[in-house]
């Protein structure tokens, strides 16, 4: 039996890892135009220069196709799982300024967000709701939110009830009710984020290791407020 050269293996992969893109590519785009029904397989094939055979071969069905494209949507260029590669985790890893740190997370989540907002909305209903999709994004989040609330364990500052906080603050919905109805800018969202995390999660200088006080203090201060963040009330709630 003949055997394919190595190179002929490889070059067959690349290619079929360049038209799996394309198709992705192609499906973003025209989800974020169309929608989910007015999307079809036949619309994404010729967008992507396949054939609409080549897209069920890869992809099997219209449900699995765009569950792919929502899993790419949140890095933008490769699968969510991948995250771990990115350079800005090696930056987190080797920050040791919690103020710093959370700098970082929300840049890169509000850079996340500002790509999954357009998509949920452009799915409308035709967004995955079921338990085992919510569950799958649930896990995801946690696991980079987990990461984020572990360094800065790791580097001394309050962690009390971090994850609970931030899952409920730092919210896709949150984002996009904002930043789309409310007539904020995406710097105006990166600065309130970045002040109430740090008034929740960093320990003051003179805080002692196990307190908890800070916990009660919302700092909130909405962009371009006057308010002391520790006046109390949300700026989120004075949009």
């Amino acid at each position: 039996m003949k055997v394919k050269p190595v190179a002929t293996r490889a070059r067959r992969r690349d290619q079929a890892a360049q038209t799996r893109v394309r198709i992705l590519d192609a499906a973003y785009r025209l989800l974020l135009a169309g929608g989910y029904e007015a999307t079809t397989i036949q619309m994404v094939a010729e967008a992507a220069g396949v054939a609409v055979q080549t897209v069920y071969f890869v992809f099997g069905t219209k449900g699995r196709l765009y569950s792919e494209v929502e899993n790419r949507v949140v890095l933008g260029d490769a699968p969510s799982e991948q995250w771990r590669e990115r350079p800005w985790v090696a930056q987190m890893q080797q920050e040791t300024d919690p103020r710093k740190l959370l700098e970082i997370f929300v840049e890169v989540d509000t850079d996340i967000k500002s790509r999954i907002s357009p998509f949920v909305s452009a799915l409308g209903p035709a967004f995955p709701s079921d338990p085992t999709s919510v569950a799958a994004r649930d896990r995801g989040r946690d696991e980079f939110f987990g990461f984020v609330v572990g360094r800065l364990e790791a580097i001394g500052a309050l962690p009390s009830h971090a994850m609970d906080i931030i899952r409920v603050v730092n919210t896709t919905e949150a984002y996009a009710d904002l930043t789309t109805r409310r007539g904020w800018t995406v710097a105006d969202w990166k600065e309130w984020l970045t002040n109430l995390l740090s008034g929740q999660l960093l320990r003051a200088p003179s805080d002692p290791p196990d307190s908890r006080a800070r916990l009660s203090t919302w700092s909130s201060e909405a962009p371009g407020s006057t308010r002391s963040s520790r006046g109390g009330g949300s700026g989120a709630r004075g949009r």
